[in-house]
């Protein structure tokens, strides 16, 4: 039977709800398995035999192939498909949490090292993939949206994305006690009805037409500082959550499965912050950037020094709901920006760029983390706290985006 094919639509044209969840579904999944594996990870690791630093190179190493990997996807997302490509990335997204739970949950017992280069390799296959979700989304969301709803659009992406974290972050809690496996066997089912609903309900389109060439040029020139944003928040971001359970373990005593659980509780109440951010962005459809960027980072501040002096897991949760919240302005900031400063035709290769970036600053966070971590049990949150003013300064030299979404 022929594939059925569907003209582009008009950005005017508002799109079928179940079309839009099905073009996020597998964002969710992609970004619900890194939130499961940022507080999860250490626990199993310890568990494994593996020490800290090796867990964060596992973390930091697969999020690092993804700043190859994402730019690819975003000039592919340009030229092939978007919905095939999704096709194509969903099911290894959800392989990659498959074989985690088979190693953490050890039905076979395996040395402390091939559970290392197993769960490396597993997570390499992830992140590959995964890569292309985020771009080829935030594609698929600008042909469909006039400039003046551009912010409140990325917002939806934003919102896919804390939403898939949140999720992770929750199952972490539910299952800590449970032992990880049972998560990550959760996600790779998840990954399964994603897979089956882009199959089901995102409809291919016919090829674009042709642009002129400004249209389709990365515009490096107007975006590069909120690209440095997005590196440097990302790096700030992924430092502090994967030595939460270690901190927890090492200063309070707890024993693996309960310092997982209450990690998990942790990360879900900065996760919910995100979210009800980014549910405010979407109602009072704010359109400045540079202003929800200095606001973010001013937050971010005040709920890191919070945490600093946190003694108790009320505290946390309420430093990492101050720091969920103004991390919510941040991502949808930035996506706004850079989709309204580039074409039509450079809208995933726009979002390739970003998610390397993301990815970069995904791969250093654990990995100077758990460094820092080993030298003093403060050090991460203190070396997060000098990240935040360096992205409060690049504002001042980004371009702003209101004139054009006007």
């Amino acid at each position: 039977m022929a594939t059925i094919e569907y003209p582009t639509p008009e950005p005017t044209q508002a799109r079928p709800k179940i079309e839009i969840a099905a073009a996020l579904s597998g964002v969710v999944i992609y970004t619900s398995a890194n939130g499961f594996m940022t507080g999860g990870l250490a626990v199993a690791g310890r568990q494994l035999g593996l020490t800290e630093v090796e867990v964060g190179l596992i973390l930091g190493l697969g999020a690092l192939i993804g700043v190859i990997a994402a730019p690819g996807w975003g000039y592919a997302s340009e030229i092939w498909s978007r919905r095939k490509l999704i096709l194509w990335a969903v099911p290894m997204v959800a392989l990659g949490p498959a074989v985690m739970a088979v190693v953490t949950g050890q039905p076979v017992v395996l040395s402390a090292a091939l559970s290392g280069i197993v769960l490396s390799v597993a997570r390499l296959i992830q992140a590959v993939f995964g890569a292309a979700l985020i771009p080829v989304a935030q594609g698929y969301m600008a042909d469909f949206t006039q400039p003046s709803q551009r912010v409140r659009a990325m917002g939806g992406l934003s919102a896919a994305i804390s939403f898939g974290t949140l999720s992770g972050s929750f199952l972490l809690w539910l299952t800590g006690m449970l032992g990880v496996a049972s998560g990550f066997v959760i996600i790779s089912a998840l990954g399964i009805i994603a897979f089956l609903m882009v199959l089901a309900y995102l409809p291919d389109a016919l090829p674009r037409a042709a642009l002129p060439r400004e249209e389709t040029t990365l515009p490096l020139p107007n975006i590069w500082p909120y690209l440095a944003i997005t590196l440097v928040g990302f790096t700030c971001y992924t430092t502090v959550p994967p030595i939460f359970a270690l901190r927890l373990m090492d200063r309070f005593g707890m024993d693996g499965g309960t310092a997982a659980a209450q990690t998990g509780l942790v990360l879900t109440a900065g996760v919910l912050a995100v979210c009800f951010a980014q549910v405010l962005i979407a109602v009072c459809n704010l359109k400045r950037p540079r202003v929800m960027l200095r606001a973010g980072s001013g937050g971010i501040f005040i709920g890191l020094a919070m945490l600093l002096f946190a003694h108790d897991i009320l505290a946390m949760c309420f430093s990492m709901a101050v720091i969920g919240f103004a991390v919510g302005f941040l991502a949808p900031a930035v996506l706004g920006a850079i989709s309204l400063l580039g074409g039509r035709g450079a809208q995933g290769k726009i979002g390739g760029i970003n998610m390397a970036a993301r990815g970069l600053g995904s791969a250093i966070g654990p990995v100077l983390g758990t460094t820092l971590y080993q030298a003093n049990h403060d050090a991460p949150i203190w070396g997060s706290l000098a990240l935040v003013v360096g992205i409060f300064l690049l504002t001042f030299i980004s371009r702003d985006a209101r004139a054009i979404a006007k």
